[in-house]
């Protein structure tokens, strides 16, 4: 009843500008001033009550850092809540995505929610420059709120339906991928009077400025700085600033540094007493060193892997490459200066870079390093030394959405990079990537025991974190779990990094 209300009164709003929407939120502000949330009971009453209904809300759900948390946080509910209902809504559930979902879980995909560039929005509120009175301007502010309502409506009665409690947002209040889902989970929250925990990852404003700042200021350009494109018109830009990430008595923003829980407080206005963070945990027996036996396996499957399955590992020559139109979802493969067959399991130096194949993650950098080490007169003596030794940059993530160009710049980058190698060494350097193979149902049923990241770690001789910006950093940690070096960058935020690497600790510690 109280949802048919919520959209008959929604649908009766004459939200037809960009100031109307402002007015508004105005009144969504004061309305969770004046009417609170109140639960009845204490803390046990609580967890009764929300183990009714748990709901995950994220753009889509996939092998991503996202996804690996959720089924953390999920984990962790479990075992506080006596038998929680746990439901995971997105706009796209990818089929690797499946290992990490219990199979215990109602998922509920509702296309209008996804993010990004498959948001139908994005474009014109993100990439097209508009003016006061344009016809974007105009018409976009028409699209938006219709988008809204529908969110509204379809999301509200899967919230209605299964009686769900509690709302955890994951990165939905914190990154404008999805403006229309964002502004639909604070209405349905403050009219539902549902508690949220606002979880977030990372800020659109971390790695993204202003065009007048970068001026003024002489900033860098930054991978976010398209969040700001029309930044200057204030009346349409307050949405992004008063819901990203929304306040309220009833949400908790939930943060993964100290760092951006002091720009909430300090800089947004936000109430210390709802703002937390939550840390980064991992499984220090998963990553200890493994058995030489498992090891060898390990080398094995990545063979296989890249080689697709086939009896030898071919490598394609990259110049064979450079031309291929790649789809959304490309099979491994291994590239070299030429045609040639591979050893992959013994004499291979490996280079890992554990991310996706994302511009911000900077995995070009690694080719400098590669650069500088064949220009080292130790290294390239013992290489000679050894002539069947390899050298391989090994990357294990997909290519994020909207970052194919970037991934055949790398290709091309790859190209260049023998122009700078002696020619005797060429045909020895390797670049590979498994597009998160190991990650996939049909990869889990050709072997009896599949490797883990943690195994891929321990045949490694060097991780690689080049990126600029990282929200959190995780193969810092995941490297010293291993024992295995690392060469990374004090990225942005700086303060996150220093915490990740422990500078904040005494020496003992």
């Amino acid at each position: 009843m109280i949802l048919k209300q919520l959209i008959q009164s929604l649908e009766s709003e004459k939200i037809s500008t960009w100031f109307d929407l402002g007015l508004f939120t105005d009144r969504l502000r004061d309305r969770t001033t004046n009417l609170p949330i109140k639960l009845k009971g204490d803390f046990k009453d609580f967890k009764k009550q929300i183990s009714k209904g748990v709901a995950f809300i994220s753009f889509y759900y996939s092998i991503d850092g996202v996804t690996i948390e959720a089924a953390k946080y999920t984990k962790v509910f479990k075992s506080i809540l006596d038998k929680p209902k746990i439901h995971y809504i997105a706009g796209e559930f990818f089929p690797m995505s499946n290992m990490f979902i219990h199979p215990d879980t109602k998922k509920f995909q509702l296309n209008e929610i996804n993010g990004f560039d498959k948001w139908n929005l994005f474009d014109d509120f993100f990439h097209k420059k508009f003016s006061r009175g344009s016809t974007v301007y105009n018409e976009l502010i028409k699209e938006f709120w219709n988008e809204t309502i529908t969110i509204c409506k379809k999301l509200g009665n899967y919230i209605d339906t299964n009686n769900i409690q509690l709302l955890y947002l994951l990165n939905v209040n914190s990154n404008p991928g999805n403006v229309s889902l964002a502004l639909a989970c604070v209405i349905l929250s403050e009219y539902l009077k549902i508690p949220v925990i606002c979880n977030n990852h990372d800020f659109y404003w971390e790695g993204g400025n202003k065009e007048m700042d970068i001026k003024k200021q002489k900033l860098k350009p930054g991978p976010r700085d398209f969040f700001f494109t029309n930044s200057d018109i204030g009346e349409f830009f307050s949405i992004i600033n008063v819901i990203f990430p929304w306040e309220s008595r009833s949400w908790m923003s939930v943060n993964i540094n100290k760092t951006q829980s002091k720009s909430l407080i300090t800089n947004l206005g936000h109430n210390p007493a709802n703002v937390t963070e939550i840390g980064t945990a991992i499984d220090l027996d998963e990553f200890k060193n493994k058995t030489e036996r498992r090891k060898i396996e390990t080398f094995y499957q990545m063979s296989k892997i890249l080689g697709q399955y086939k009896k030898k590992l071919h490598v394609t020559p990259i110049d064979q490459l450079l031309n291929n139109t790649f789809d959304k979802t490309p099979k491994p493969f291994i590239t070299g200066y030429k045609d040639s067959k591979i050893n992959f399991i013994e004499n291979n130096i490996i280079f890992l870079q554990p991310t996706r194949i994302i511009e911000r993650k900077k995995i070009e950098v690694n080719f400098n390093l590669i650069t500088k080490l064949f220009h080292h007169p130790e290294f390239v003596q013992f290489f000679k030394n050894n002539n069947k030794l390899t050298l391989t940059l090994l990357v294990l993530g997909p290519i994020s959405g909207g970052h194919t160009s970037y991934f055949k710049k790398l290709l091309s980058e790859f190209s260049e990079l023998f122009k700078t190698i002696p020619s005797k060494l060429r045909d020895r350097i390797f670049l590979a990537f498994t597009f998160s193979e190991s990650q996939k149902p049909h990869y889990k049923h050709k072997f009896t025991d599949p490797i883990h990241i943690s195994d891929i770690y321990n045949i490694v001789n060097l991780i690689c974190l080049p990126s600029t910006v990282e929200s959190r950093g995780l193969p810092i940690i995941e490297s010293a779990a291993s024992r295995c070096p690392i060469f990374t960058r004090r990225y942005h935020p700086t303060q996150v990094y220093a915490e990740v690497i422990g500078e904040h600790l005494s020496s003992e510690d």
